[in-house]
């Protein structure tokens, strides 16, 4: 997938990023976006946001996405869900090396099916991949395409990271989250309804744009936590 001016495209498509904190979304947003990492990961507080004009390797069509990447904490539901509406992808995050946040996978998804239409594309994403070199798997792949395949999810694995001791290809890393988003992208062009974003809230950057979130809620934190 290739990243365009933001300028000729045809459609706007919506994915939404959801799961526990510290599954790492926000490590593959920009790992996908920038193919780099932030240089402090610190848990989401509230919503960020991203868009990017990309051409899809699977359809050809030139896209604009818009990429909300929703705080895992609970404390931040009541602001996070409302921003599942109208969404044309989500990917929930789970991390293979901790147990509780694959188990906390039903309760997302009840969320998505109670604030999502009908003809959302659900994939089901394993991360950090990395860390099952280093024998740190709690969730098999088996039991995650098992949940998968019994709900209708796209199921996929990868990591933004790579540990040097296994060296992994960082290439290769972030091609594979490159085939996971244009697989999703490809699946919701077919559902897809062209929609408006809140214009007003947008402010422009050189890396995508992001939401002013003090605009969107009065909740602060000085402890925050890497993730």
């Amino acid at each position: 997938m290739a990243f365009e001016e933001a300028e000729g495209f045809s459609e706007i498509l919506k994915i939404v990023l959801i799961g526990a904190a510290n599954v790492g979304k926000t490590a593959l947003v920009y790992r996908y976006v920038l193919n780099e990492l932030p240089v402090a990961l610190t848990s989401t507080i509230g919503v960020e946001f991203t868009k990017r004009v990309v051409t899809s390797i699977s359809t050809g069509q030139k896209v604009q996405l818009h990429i909300w990447d929703t705080a895992g904490q609970e404390r931040f539901k009541s602001v996070t869900k409302h921003y599942y509406r109208g969404a044309d992808a989500c990917i929930i995050v789970y991390d293979i090396s901790n147990k509780e946040s694959f188990e906390e996978v039903p309760n997302w998804l009840a969320e998505l099916k109670d604030n999502t239409p009908e003809e959302c594309i659900v994939c089901l994403l394993g991360n950090k991949m990395d860390l099952e070199a280093t024998n740190h798997r709690r969730v098999s792949r088996e039991e995650a395409m098992r949940y998968a395949n019994a709900h209708g999810l796209v199921y996929h694995e990868t990591s933004a990271f790579w540990d040097r001791e296994v060296q992994m290809n960082p290439d290769k890393i972030v091609g594979g989250i490159e085939k996971i988003f244009d697989k999703t992208i490809g699946n919701a062009l077919g559902r897809h309804s062209l929609k408006d974003e809140p214009k007003e809230l947008l402010k422009p950057s050189g890396k995508g744009v992001k939401l002013d979130l003090q605009q969107l809620y009065t909740y602060h934190s000085d402890n925050r936590c890497g993730c």
